[in-house]
Formats: structure tokens, C-alpha cells, sequence
């Protein structure tokens, strides 16, 4: 694992021409490469210094990168001067508490959760940033960061909200690596990156051998294994990456740069439990999601474009069939059983309502699939086509005694579309956002907290259809409360949750 200065791209200047998009999203690529190399070094590092001394380990890390590093760029250092050694000295000393922080921390705890904590320094640097260098983060970007965070804590924190003494000393190394971030802010606009890289990785590597020699073995000879690790993380996941990251961030924002490397305990979560055999719990999976899901707000365009799509492919005909597939085949056995369900009420709630509307569209009775106009809703066909969708699956499912989870969705529906219609004739709620809300809502219920970070799909959709302009934010609202309120109620008065 490794950390950078991911602020260290130099503002351009006034009348500079901006980045490319083609060129930031190859460096961006770039990044998340360097992030998957770093995620899987927490296992190799767990296992190193559970059989060698933590700051040996690190002198032999942070040496070979620095060998590395002279070899590439060594000439770069004249143009630091003294100031920039001083600044990289600095730096250097934030870098060195974080890796021994964390190299001490992964004898105490988990790759996976050592992991997930450290990248909690994505939470920090905009913190920190505001309050030392003055720079507001973008409003996705605190999105982005919010979600990351609640990932971690689903990973990190115990039932009892208590953290281990090995997660306590690893969240010590994200608080480090946050102000080594913001540290490389402040210095590197106006100094050479390369140079600036080396002196810091010198530093890491003086002050280790400095605590190695106070050890009454200072450098024990290192077993195979050993020495594979430090050569691997120092020419690798440091020297390497850093001359990638350095190079790369050129063409792409530090936002973006602190939200990929986000995605470094998500990796070593996964390499924890491919090569350590670590445990990953339906908390730890959803807490990864939205770690990956908060890199993804950040990277998304929220224009109205954006918008048109999602409210067009997340609509609800598209979100009834996975709905329809996952409540036909859990715990239904034979699997052809829940086949056969699946088919038959997708062609009586799903295929027959579109063609009326389909009709009705082509007559110009409706404007659009949504039916966003208020009073198109009360029309006779919309209605009837929107009752036969929750009516006639019904019917069947309590007829033929079908699967209990589909009765359960179709009871939530029928209610739901009768809900719809009395509120129409006074107002109207997004009928989109509370159908998208019904269904998330179901499956997460039904699934457990795995499922719950499709429950994102609700602001997502609701945050499109206010975009698009066919909502207020109040319809939205109420859509979405309707929408999850109905399946709670009925799943609860079903006995199912």
C-alpha cells in the first residue's frame, strides 16, 4: 500500500487550456491500476513483518525505492534547492507516521479492516483542506466522500460501535496520510514532484533505519519471503507508482485522484479474503459498494444529459424484471418453479401494460411512458392498464398459491397503485421514484443488508426526475417516502421481516 500527494497537480494558470476528457479518463485508468497494486500489497505486508521486525522492514522498503527513484530521476533533485528539501523532509515525516502506523497496526488487525480505515484519509483531506488550505471540495465530491465514509464504518466498527486496538492504531496512519496529503498541497504547485517524491521517500526510509538501529538486533537478515515483499512494495507499489502518479495527475483533478485511491481497501478487502482467507461479512460487502459507488459520483457528469439517461433506464419497466427474477427464485425450489412465475407475471404486469401505453403513446392520449402530466393519469386506460399490472398477478399468485415473496411485492404494488390514484386527484407524487423506491426496498428486505446500497438508486432517480423537470423536489420526496413506506408495512404485517 502506498500514499501520495494526490493535491499536488499544479492549478493552471488563467487562459490555460483545460484537460482533456479522453486524457483524464486514461489517467484516471492509470491511477486505479496503481490503486489495485497498492490494495493488494496490505497481505503481502501482514505477512512480512509477522515474522520480521516492522522498522527493518520498512528501511528495506523504503531504501529500495529510493535507489529506484535516484536511478530515474536523481538529476531532478538540484532543482529542488534548500526549501524544497526542507518541504520534502516535511512531507516525508507525515508519510513515515503513516507507514509505520499502519505496518504497526496490521500485526493488531485484519488486511481487510487495515485496509477500509486507511481509507478514511479520502474523509480527512477534504476536511483538512477547508480548514488549512481554504479549498471547498465540489458538492459530488463531499457526496462522494459521505458514502466512502459509511462504507468504512459498516467494515470497520464492531455491533457495539467499538473499535480493536490494532484499528485504532491503523486510523492514526489515515490521519497522517491525510495531512501528508494536504502537506504535498501546500509545497508541490511550486517544486519539482520527482524531486520532491524523493526526498520524501528518503525520509521514510532514514528515520526507519534510525528506530531499527535502537533495536538490540538492529537489521536481522530477512527470509525469502521477506525480502520478496520489500522488493516488491519498494520497487513496485512505491517507486513505480509514485513516478505513475506523479506523472499522471497532471491530466487529471485531485478529487478524482483522492476518490480512486479510495478503491484501495476495496482490493485489499478482496485480496484478504483470496489469499488470507479473511471473513467478509454482508456489512463489509455493502461498505465496499459504496466505497466504489462514492468513487463513481465523483466521476459522473451530473449534467442533463446524465439526467435524461438514468430517468429513462432506471424507469420502472426495466426495474420490475430483476426485481421480478430475484423475489421469483429465492427460496422457491424447484428453480423452474420460480422460471415459470417469473414468466407468466412479467407477461400480465410488464408486457401487457406497455402495450396499452404503448397505444395510448402513439395516439398522443399520453405525452410521455412516465405519465408525468397530472391529469393524464386519471384517464381511463392509464388507470386501468396500471391496476391490471398489480391486479392480475395477484389474482394468479393467490390462486396457484405462487411464491410468497411475489405476493408479498404484488400486495405492495396494488396498494401502492391505489395510493397513486387517490393522491392524483388533488396532486401527484413521481410515481417513477416511488416504484424504484418499492422495489430497492423489497430486495433489501428480502436480501439483507447486502442489498441495502441499491437502496442509492431512490436519490439517484429521484434527483434525475427533478432534472429532467418532471417533478418537484416535494413529489420526489413524497414518492420515495410512499414508495418504501408500503412494502415495509406490508412485509410486516406478512410476518417477513
Amino acid at each position: 500500500m502506498s500514499r501520495i500527494a494526490m493535491d499536488s497537480t499544479p492549478i493552471p494558470a488563467a487562459g490555460s487550456r483545460p484537460l482533456g476528457r479522453s486524457r483524464q479518463l486514461g489517467a484516471d485508468a492509470l491511477l486505479f491500476l496503481v490503486t489495485i497494486v497498492w490494495g493488494g500489497t496490505f497481505v503481502m505486508v501482514k505477512d512480512a513483518v509477522s515474522s520480521y521486525p516492522v522498522f527493518p522492514f520498512l528501511t528495506l522498503r523504503f531504501g529500495m525505492a529510493t535507489a529506484a527513484l535516484l536511478i530515474i530521476g536523481g538529476g531532478r533533485l538540484r532543482r529542488l534547492g534548500w526549501r524544497g528539501v526542507r518541504a520534502g523532509i516535511l512531507i516525508g515525516l507525515c508519510l513515515f507516521a503513516g507507514y509505520a502506523l499502519q505496518t504497526i497496526g496490521l500485526q493488531y488487525t485484519s488486511a481487510s479492516k487495515a485496509g477500509f480505515i486507511t481509507g478514511l484519509c479520502v474523509a480527512l483531506v477534504p476536511i483538512l483542506s477547508a480548514l488549512l488550505l481554504r479549498r471547498l471540495p465540489s458538492p459530488a465530491a463531499v457526496i462522494g466522500v459521505c458514502l466512502a465514509t459509511v462504507g468504512l464504518a459498516l467494515l470497520t466498527l464492531n455491533h457495539d460501535l467499538g473499535m480493536a486496538m490494532g484499528d485504532v492504531i491503523v486510523l492514526g496512519c489515515a490521519v497522517s496520510f491525510a495531512l501528508h496529503i494536504v502537506a504535498v498541497s501546500a509545497f508541490a504547485p511550486t517544486m519539482d514532484p520527482l524531486g520532491l517524491t524523493i526526498v520524501q521517500v528518503a525520509t521514510v526510509a532514514v528515520l526507519s533505519a534510525g528506530i531499527s538501529l535502537l533495536a538490540p538486533e538492529p537489521f536481522p537478515v530477512p527470509g525469502p519471503s521477506g525480502l520478496f515483499a520489500a522488493g516488491f512494495t519498494g520497487i513496485l507499489a512505491t517507486a513505480a507508482a509514485f513516478a505513475i502518479q506523479t506523472s499522471m495527475q497532471r491530466f487529471t483533478t485531485p478529487t478524482h485522484t483522492a476518490l480512486i485511491f479510495a478503491g484501495e481497501p476495496v482490493f485489499a478487502a478482496v485480496f484478504g479474503v483470496l489469499l488470507a482467507g479473511d471473513a467478509m461479512t454482508a456489512a463489509a460487502i455493502t461498505g465496499g459498494v459504496l466505497i466504489v459507488v462514492g468513487t463513481l459520483v465523483s466521476e459522473i457528469r451530473w449534467s442533463q444529459r446524465t439526467a435524461t439517461v438514468v430517468s429513462r433506464f432506471l424507469s420502472p419497466q426495466y426495474v420490475a424484471v430483476p426485481l421480478l427474477l430475484i423475489l421469483g427464485f429465492y427460496n422457491v425450489s424447484p428453480w423452474y418453479r420460480g422460471l415459470l412465475w417469473v414468466g407468466a407475471i412479467a407477461l400480465v404486469s410488464i408486457a401487457a401494460p406497455i402495450l396499452l401505453l404503448r397505444r395510448e403513446l402513439r395516439r398522443g392520449a399520453i405525452s410521455d411512458w412516465h405519465i408525468s402530466d397530472r391529469r393524464e393519469r386519471l384517464q381511463p386506460v392509464p388507470v386501468l392498464a396500471s391496476l391490471a399490472a398489480a391486479i392480475l398477478p395477484l389474482g394468479l399468485l393467490l390462486t396457484l398459491d405462487g411464491p410468497r415473496l411475489l405476493l408479498v411485492a404484488f400486495q405492495s404494488a396494488l396498494l401502492l397503485v391505489l395510493l397513486n390514484h387517490v393522491i392524483t386527484i388533488g396532486w401527484k407524487i413521481s410515481q417513477h421514484v416511488a416504484s424504484i423506491a418499492a422495489s430497492t426496498t423489497l430486495i433489501t428486505a428480502t436480501l439483507g443488508i447486502g442489498a441495502a446500497p441499491l437502496l442509492l438508486l431512490v436519490p439517484l432517480v429521484a434527483w434525475a426526475r427533478v432534472k429532467v423537470g418532471a417533478h418537484t423536489v416535494a413529489q420526489t420526496v413524497m414518492g420515495g417516502v410512499v414508495g418504501a413506506g408500503i412494502p415495509l408495512a406490508v412485509l410486516r404485517l406478512a410476518g417477513v421481516v
